[in-house]
């Protein structure tokens, strides 16, 4: 299984073309939010199921934070607002354990992260639209092999 991730989309057409060129060949996707109905959009450009939630800068009845298990592997997706992950990754961690959560999904910062942390895999896809850092991905694919999964960033030139 290859899985996709992606989100601070903020709106932008461009932005989802990159992501529909990039992320041709994964079974699922992740939004990470602030634009959760670019999610709705991706799903019904590609098909593919999309999991999204409510970010800072989104309104509606979107859910702020969502946990799906997924190959055995326990998966917590927020926007990352509500757990001040501009200011470190302590209180998002805290959260994941709450959840025995394996992968802790998160946007908000705009700046790509792909890093374990006392336990948990802490994965933020960055933002095609305002993104910071020297790096701008399209997002992060994960692929299953065995009982994990492998990540890495996805090109834009992909």
């Amino acid at each position: 299984m290859k899985i996709g991730i992606v989100g601070d989309t903020h709106g932008s057409k461009e932005a989802m073309a990159i992501i529909c060129r990039v992320f041709h060949d994964v079974q699922l996707f992740f939004h990470t939010g602030d634009h959760w109905q670019d999610g709705l959009s991706l799903e019904e450009e590609t098909g593919i199921p999309v999991f999204t939630v409510k970010g800072n800068c989104d309104h509606g009845t979107m859910s702020s934070e969502l946990l799906l298990t997924i190959e055995n592997k326990k998966f917590f997706l927020t926007h990352g607002h509500l757990y001040g992950v501009k200011y470190g990754l302590d209180t998002l961690l805290a959260r994941g354990r709450e959840e025995n959560a394996d992968y802790c999904l998160f946007g908000h910062t705009h700046s790509p992260m792909l890093t374990e942390y006392k336990g948990i895999w802490f994965l933020n896809p960055g933002s095609l639209v305002w993104p910071r850092g020297k790096d701008t991905y399209a997002g992060i694919i994960l692929e299953q092999r065995e009982n994990t999964f492998i990540s890495c960033f996805m090109s834009i030139d992909r």
